[in-house]
This record gives structure tokens, C-alpha cells and sequence, in this order.
């Protein structure tokens, strides 16, 4: 990903969560606390808030992946090796290999 796609990626989540937060107080002044589209407005206003937050964030020049899973040692606990893979996010059917 590139620098201007990130930056773009961000302005997008940025109108986004201006839009949900605007939506979100609007319900919250007209329903009661507890009404399942005041919660779940605010949930969502919370999760763009997140994910801008996390775009902003983002350091492009961070190592790959693959990099990473290759340097990792064995981890033993109990006697036992464990497969460090195993504990590693895997990647959906959407992301490069």
C-alpha cells in the first residue's frame, strides 16, 4: 500500500466517523440508553473511530509478515514445541500471499 492510499484510506474512515458519531448522538437524544439503535450506533461510531485511528497509525516501512514468521524460534512450554505459525494471524482469501 502506498502512502497516498493510506492517506486516502484515512479520509475516508474520517468522513465515516464524523457521519456515525453526528447519527450516534442524534439517536442517543432521541431514544433511551439502552434501545438497541442507540447501542449499536454507538458501536459503530466507536469502531470507525478505530479504524481511523489504527489508519493513522499504520507504518508502511513496518516488515512483512512472512519476514517475521521466519525469524521467530521455537517456543516450548510444558515440554512440548509449539508451532509458532499456528499463532500467528493468518491470511484472508483477499490479502497477497
Amino acid at each position: 500500500m502506498s502512502e497516498d492510499e493510506r492517506l486516502e484510506m484515512f479520509r475516508t474512515a474520517t468522513e465515516a466517523h464524523l457521519s456515525l458519531r453526528e447519527l450516534a448522538l442524534r439517536l442517543r437524544r432521541r431514544l433511551p440508553a439502552k434501545a438497541p439503535a442507540a447501542k449499536a450506533a454507538v458501536k459503530a461510531e466507536q469502531g470507525a473511530f478505530r479504524l481511523k485511528r489504527e489508519l493513522q497509525r499504520l507504518d508502511l516501512a513496518a516488515p512483512d509478515r512472512d519476514s517475521r514468521r521466519q525469524s521467530l524460534p521455537e517456543v516450548r512450554q510444558g515440554g512440548k514445541v509449539v508451532d509458532v505459525g499456528r499463532l500467528l494471524p493468518r491470511k484472508g482469501p483477499g490479502e497477497e500471499p
